[in-house]
């Protein structure tokens, strides 16, 4: 776990980050009065002890995208608090299918690894995955206000990597790109459901439209400005 903070007005948010260790994907968890804001879920134990440290009585799940890294934890949250879950419409049909949810993309990765050095982590992988269906409470199209507390996120379409890529800004200064922008790799665009016309065309000249000093809190890696992305 990894902790930063984000100042927004004269009001100091604390941002936590843990780290998916499969392929290193990024849940990013924000407490904002009683609402715990929790972007691209995975199931980490060390994220309860903070419900209590924070007297959150509620969660509000945000995706990035419909990617099994990035949702694997949301079940394992909803089974101890009261949820609501936030996407673009096309990641919420994706997710509403056992299909949609496959972890093909973490399998094909730890399959590269084992046929590196020999291991298993595919097969061990593969024994505990248990299949699921997630239904999402809201949805928005291309762009979006959601207002959580006293938190304005505003929400983007960018797709390319997957139909149901999105970005989220807060006050002009913070953005979540999940996977639609990373430092030192460039966005993956070759899967099944990636459309590297629709990157080219949408996404990066969104994305190049920013200001250069905005940070950006990856679906990989740790945090950093849009200046210092090498392949946007």
């Amino acid at each position: 776990m990894n902790h930063h903070t984000i100042s927004v007005g004269h009001v100091q948010y604390d941002v936590y980050l843990f780290v998916y260790e499969p392929v290193a994907s990024n849940m990013y968890f924000i407490p904002v009065g009683e609402t715990g804001i929790v972007f691209d879920p995975n199931i980490n134990e060390g994220l309860l002890p903070l419900f209590e440290q924070y007297g959150i009585k509620r969660l509000q799940i945000i995706l990035t995208h419909e990617h099994y890294d990035h949702t694997t934890g949301v079940e394992w949250l909803q089974q101890r608090m009261e949820t609501s879950v936030f996407c673009h419409q096309d990641c919420a049909k994706y997710i509403s299918s056992e299909n949609g949810n496959t972890p093909r993309l973490v399998a094909m990765a730890l399959r590269t690894k084992d046929l590196a050095d020999g291991g298993h982590r595919c097969e061990d992988f593969m024994a505990k995955y248990k299949p699921y269906v997630l239904k999402a409470d809201n949805v928005f199209t291309y762009q979006e206000k959601l207002t959580i507390e006293k938190l304005t996120f505003e929400c983007y379409s960018t797709p390319g990597h997957s139909p149901g890529s999105a970005c989220y800004i807060i006050d002009g200064k913070y953005i979540f790109t999940g996977d639609s922008l990373i430092q030192n790799a460039p966005t993956i665009t070759r899967f099944r459901t990636s459309n590297n016309e629709t990157y080219e065309n949408v996404t990066r000249p969104f994305l190049r439209s920013l200001d250069k000093e905005m940070i950006v809190l990856p679906g990989h890696g740790e945090p950093f400005k849009i200046k210092e992305a090498k392949y946007l």
